[in-house]
């Protein structure tokens, strides 16, 4: 590594709660030793609020960018980018979420590329098929002039390389860390939240969004009227979701993940599409079995038959995998031990810092060496 730290610019369209902004939380100041960073940060739109921790980065807003297409407003953002990308004059660029991406990578700046893949937009119902293909299209040809394509996890790589995105040699695996949360006891959180310590209670904890698929959440609450549910979150169906909740639905809103989690005997992921899920590792920290839809990477969380049970997404399914779990308390403490066990394991040998910086290593080496 040279004597002067390398300069990386991150670029997200917006920081909203979520499991993206706690993958930058996590590694931003992990890499700081060695890497001069920063991260340029659109606003969150409709019913997304931003996370908090982004005042402990260094970071610069960009005024006119966010998730939304907008033709005027993007070509701002745009130019914006480019503007700070001269100021900044960093030495890689790297870029994060789909409308990031193809701002920073459509810049012809001779400036090294990577771009991160936190999950992808195939399966998510608020895209149409035409819609899905051509964003499959566009990462094709961003593919080609990115030096890195980093996912967090192997499932993820091969949805893309199956769809023609990249080539296997660009592509590396960097898998979430989950945050050292600390979490309240059982009792605390159930006193928290006003329930009964032996009342058998399921959490499910989300942005409330399409592709989380809150719907199915109720359907299996529906199914087992005698189990309290949980649900953490909130986002542009948080209405609806309340307005369709049967009575065992305890809708609680953006809640703090530590309060919460402690209260549940097992956690419930219904989601359509899913990179690594930050809830599930945080979960599995506290020892909680979980009951998830089996998409994305999810499996390379949750162990199905020792820290949890995956399943189709069909809500019978995810229901008797509950039942299961909830009548059987010597299974569900043995997956809750495992759980905990792969967590501490996880922590142990995880080193996403580490990974970041040996590919900007390599990257710069690859660069100069031209």
């Amino acid at each position: 590594m040279p004597t002067e730290k390398p300069r990386v610019l991150h670029v997200i369209a917006r920081y909203n709660i979520g499991g993206t902004a706690r993958y930058l939380n996590n590694l931003l100041p992990k890499i700081a030793p060695e890497v001069d960073t920063l991260l340029a940060v659109g606003h969150v739109q409709g019913y997304e609020i931003e996370d908090s921790s982004l005042g402990n980065l260094n970071f610069e807003r960009i005024e006119h960018l966010g998730r939304k297409i907008s033709p005027d407003l993007d070509l701002r953002a745009y130019l914006e980018l480019r503007k700070l990308v001269r100021n900044y004059r960093p030495q890689i660029i790297h870029s994060h979420t789909f409308k990031a991406g193809l701002l920073c990578r459509l810049m012809f700046f001779r400036i090294p590329k990577v771009h991160t893949f936190h999950g992808h937009l195939m399966g998510d119902p608020e895209f149409s098929k035409r819609a899905l293909q051509m964003i499959i299209n566009i990462e094709r040809r961003l593919a080609k002039v990115t030096k890195r394509i980093v996912t967090v996890g192997e499932q993820v790589t091969t949805d893309l390389l199956t769809v023609g995105v990249g080539k296997s040699s660009q592509y590396i695996s960097v898998a979430s860390e989950g945050e050292n949360l600390t979490f309240l006891t059982r009792e605390e959180s159930r006193n928290l939240l006003s329930i009964d310590l032996d009342a058998p209670t399921v959490l499910w904890m989300a942005r409330m969004a399409p592709v989380k698929n809150p719907d199915l959440a109720l359907e299996v609450a529906r199914l087992l009227p005698n189990i309290n549910f949980l649900m953490a979150g909130g986002g542009e169906l948080y209405e609806v979701t309340k307005g369709n909740a049967p009575n065992n639905v305890s809708l609680l809103g953006w809640v703090e993940a530590a309060d919460v989690i402690p209260a549940a005997d097992l956690f419930l992921s219904t989601s359509l599409n899913e990179g690594v899920p930050y809830s599930l590792v945080e979960v599995q920290s506290c020892g909680i079995p979980v009951v998830a839809v089996d998409v994305g990477s999810v499996s390379e969380v949750v162990t199905h038959g020792t820290t949890g049970f995956l399943t189709p997404p069909e809500p019978e399914a995810l229901a008797s995998a509950i039942v299961e779990l909830l009548h059987d308390q010597t299974k569900r403490l043995t997956f809750s031990k495992a759980a905990l066990e792969k967590a501490k394991e996880k922590n142990t040998n995880s080193d996403t810092g580490g990974s970041y910086i040996r590919i900007y290593q390599q990257i710069l080496a690859e660069w100069n060496g031209k």
